[in-house]
């Protein structure tokens, strides 16, 4: 018997852009169900089928066999069943005839040590055709339509208590097992003998909008993913100013002057960095001189005022201050902050941050900004730091 994971992944995505290679502690989404797969003592060989070069160029450097798909079937209207066929007909082509296929969804990044060969070995033992991942679920489901609403899974007449709903399950989508033949006779994922593995509800999270990757990111935050993140090797933090440092309100005084409000908690933050040897920027599309002074009384490094460039400007601090810009942690709030996204070793969002800004961020913090944030961040810093010292 030879069993192959298979890991659709194609280039677009509506909700979240690059949706499959966005960072969840510090790793690209799709490269978490590629160390699953080949953690899996069942799995012979692992592939990821795209039509996108970058996710080829990213599964590839995790271990996995990449299946070239055609534009045709990876746009928003392809079925992950033409994918399996897609990739059969390569597999054959190239003389591999897989007995048995597990399909994972690379937005389910959660799967506890040892969930894949559990399913399988399950899936042997019932001798099952094919397998799905689900959860309990216990509530009161409706159907509406033209004629009115229906139930479901109870009778209204006889309402059940939540406890008593038993034996019903919801599909999770974080993984399918199936026997070849059984998708070639009925070209659908399950079919013939159907087996139901069940998963811990923290591992059911399925990523498809913004507030699903922020959900996410504080469950792998809960587990300790991303611990192994060296925040020690950060040379600079570059932060916006508005929104970041600040609440982003903007108050004026009696004579129209523009004022902000800073926190002291981030300055005293800033000032602690400093001391345990980084540098700070401001870079902000403001020209205030409220920044201005505020930069002057915390002594950071480098200031840029009306930058309408982020990522011009973190070119021209790399260069002038000779650091590689996998040593800059940068921090941003809105539209304007997102070029720097992939320029920098991390990028950081306040907890109000746009979601877009959010959704694209390898950290989120629990803070706003302006009240707290940034030292979040700089806490964590200087920490990482401290110990560093202290191994050396």
């Amino acid at each position: 018997m030879t069993t192959v994971a298979l890991i659709p992944a194609r280039g677009g995505s509506k909700g979240i852009p690059r949706k499959n290679l966005v960072a969840l502690a510090g790793r690209p989404l799709l490269v978490h169900s590629i160390e699953h797969a080949r953690a899996s003592a069942a799995i012979d060989r692992v592939f990821v089928s795209t039509d996108d070069d970058e996710i080829a160029d990213v599964a590839l450097s995790a271990g996995a066999e990449v299946v070239r798909r055609p534009a045709a079937l990876a746009g928003d209207t392809a079925s992950t069943e033409s994918a399996v066929g897609h990739a059969l007909t390569s597999w054959r082509a190239e003389g591999l005839e897989p007995t048995r296929i597990v399909l994972l969804q690379c937005t389910s990044p959660f799967r506890s040590p040892g969930q894949l060969d559990a399913a399988l070995a399950q899936f042997d033992r019932e001798q099952c055709d094919s397998m799905l991942s689900v959860v309990p679920f216990h509530g009161f489901v409706w159907q509406a339509g033209p004629a009115g609403a229906r139930p479901c899974t109870y009778d209204p007449a006889a309402r059940p208590r939540r406890q008593d709903i038993r034996d019903t399950v919801l599909e999770t989508g974080s993984f399918y097992v199936f026997r070849t033949e059984i998708f070639e006779r009925s070209g659908a994922r399950l079919g013939g003998r159907i087996g139901a593995f069940e998963v811990p509800p923290c591992d059911a999270i399925d990523i498809d909008e913004p507030a699903d990757l922020e959900r996410a990111r504080a469950e792998a935050l809960r587990r300790g993913l991303g611990a192994d993140i060296d925040l020690a090797s950060f040379e600079w933090l570059v932060l916006d100013v508005d929104g970041t440092l600040t609440d982003g309100a903007m108050y004026y005084g009696n004579g129209g002057d523009e004022l902000k409000r800073f926190d002291t908690r981030d300055g005293a933050g800033i000032a602690a960095f400093r001391r345990a040897g980084g540098r700070v920027a401001l870079v902000t599309g403001e020209s205030s001189p409220a920044v201005l002074r505020r930069a002057e009384k915390l002594q950071v490094d480098h200031v840029v005022l009306g930058c309408q460039d982020k990522a011009a400007a973190l070119v021209d601090l790399c260069r002038r201050f000779r650091v590689a810009p996998q040593r800059v942690l940068a921090m941003g709030d809105d539209l304007g902050d997102l070029p720097l996204v992939d320029k920098v070793g991390l990028f950081v969002a306040p907890a109000d941050a746009q979601p877009v800004v959010r959704a694209s961020a390898d950290w989120i913090t629990q803070a706003r900004g302006g009240y707290g944030a940034v030292r979040e961040v700089t806490d964590r810093l200087v920490r990482a730091r401290a110990t560093q010292r202290r191994a050396a």
